[in-house]
């Protein structure tokens, strides 16, 4: 039988110390990820945000974590089908992780209204609206 030398493996998110990968990702409540664990590979962890929300940064430190909430992400009841299902479009200021529901839904021109965290409620001013498809406004009516 030959022996073979043994495999050193250094996981930087396993190692428990104070200044360690696993405890700056911990309480961070983020997860450890460490790609390259040999010996010679240090300082290459990073920590990574959980789903749906986008790492950025990271690496030897917290992770930043941000979600454009108008994305769509799988659910009936989320920012872009909300504003979706009422023929408005969704934008989200603040796309950082502790920025949550400041999405706005806005009205599809030439109606006017926006609303955060909700369907706005859209008006049309029949004395300026001049549009071809506008037949029964007070502005083709008048004019």
């Amino acid at each position: 039988a030959t022996a073979q030398a043994a495999v050193c493996v250094l996981n930087e998110c396993v190692v428990t110390c104070a200044t360690c990968a696993n405890t700056t990702c911990s309480d961070a409540m983020q997860p450890c990820e460490d790609p390259d664990p040999s010996p010679s590979s240090t300082g290459d962890w990073m920590c990574s945000c959980h789903p749906p929300f986008t790492t950025v940064g990271g690496g030897g430190a917290a992770a930043h974590c941000e979600i454009d909430e108008c994305e769509p992400h799988g659910c009936a009841s989320c920012a872009n089908a909300t504003c979706s299902a009422a023929n408005q479009t969704c934008s989200d200021p603040d796309h950082w992780a502790t920025a949550l529901d400041d999405w706005t839904c806005t009205c599809p021109p030439p109606s006017v209204g926006e609303a955060t965290a909700q369907v706005a409620l859209c008006a049309i001013d029949e004395c300026t609206e001049t549009s071809a498809d506008c037949t029964t406004c007070a502005m083709a009516t008048c004019s």
